[in-house]
């Protein structure tokens, strides 16, 4: 019996296993297509009993292939990029990939220093929840990888996008609240400008109603402690009755709870939606009426239009519209 060894190399599994080279490279390369059972078992014998792990990097460069994908997501904070992470990765990963997750931490230039990262290292494509435009990801860039754009509405975007009807949707909800009587809209958003995601959700709900008010949050700093009296001030400010629109699920479970142990959203007068990604707020207020988004779907619809990329496929530009749920 062959010893175990940690130095051995491809040719000493080639020799044990009485194959060429070529074979048990095709074999570490899964491509069993023209290779028998038989053969196939012999190299996998001689793996085990040398304790042979290929070289990555080696293989790499025979197969110009890292297997690695860059995920890029807008902020780790949100459940909606870890939900969104795990959707590509059993995607990728049923198809020895392999996703490796970066967070901007919702900062522009922090993105831009990650794709500059990305663009000097060996990943075969890229999925990016981004704040800039395609022309800045290109030339920061400086390479021709697969890109799969999601929860991103970009305007001459050359990448497939999946997104979330965010302007119907967030229209619809507002037209469903104005009917039940609500017609003062306060809206709670991270930085406007910094997504086009918000903006497009910010425009449906402007198509809907008139008496708008906007309280924005931001990112980049943990302390709110002045968000729930501002909150609570545009609540009250109109005699109408009032819904709370969050734009994203993070600010409704940081500042929704409060309201409602307070007793300002009591379901009445007041009331309070937004697009949400799990049911915890919906737990602690069952009669909440939320959109309900799916970034798993998402996330794995996006994975599934990269692995086609990698495939050889030309994928068109276009955008695949995953719709919120009003319920």
């Amino acid at each position: 019996m062959a010893r175990a060894n940690k130095n051995a190399n491809i040719k000493d599994v080639a020799a044990l296993a009485g194959v060429s080279i070529a074979t048990v490279s095709r074999f570490l390369n899964g491509n069993l297509g023209r290779m028998s059972a038989a053969t196939a078992t012999k190299v996998q014998d001689a793996i085990k009993k040398l304790d042979y792990v290929p070289n990555s990097i080696a293989r790499q460069m025979i197969t110009q292939s890292s297997k690695l994908i860059a995920v890029m997501v807008a902020n780790i904070d949100d459940y909606f990029s870890t939900d969104l992470f795990k959707g590509i990765s059993s995607i990728l990963e049923s198809q020895g990939y392999i996703g490796v997750l970066l967070d901007a931490n919702a900062d522009i230039e922090r993105e831009k220093t990650l794709l500059r990262a990305i663009g000097s290292r060996g990943f075969d494509g890229l999925i990016l929840q981004s704040f800039s435009n395609p022309q800045t990801v290109q030339e920061i860039l400086h390479q021709q990888i697969p890109v799969v754009s999601v929860d991103r509405e970009m305007d001459a975007c050359p990448w497939p996008q999946v997104v979330t009807d965010n302007f119907e949707a967030a229209k619809a909800a507002t037209a469903h609240f104005q009917e039940q009587g609500y017609q003062h809209v306060v809206v709670l958003t991270s930085e406007l400008e910094l997504s086009r995601t918000r903006q497009e959700r910010y425009r449906g709900i402007l198509a809907a109603a008139q008496n708008v008010d906007v309280l924005e949050v931001s990112e980049a700093s943990y302390n709110h402690s002045d968000v729930h009296q501002r909150l609570t001030q545009l609540i009250t400010k109109s005699d109408e009755k009032t819904v709370v629109f969050a734009l994203k699920e993070r600010w409704l479970l940081e500042f929704f709870p409060n309201l409602i142990v307070s007793g300002v959203i009591d379901n009445q007068n007041v009331t309070a939606t937004g697009f949400a990604d799990t049911d915890f707020i919906r737990r602690m207020e069952p009669k909440l009426t939320l959109l309900t988004q799916n970034p798993f779907l998402m996330g794995a619809s996006s994975a599934e239009l990269m692995l086609r990329q990698l495939a050889g496929e030309k994928v068109a530009p276009d955008k695949m519209i995953i719709p919120a749920k009003l319920q």
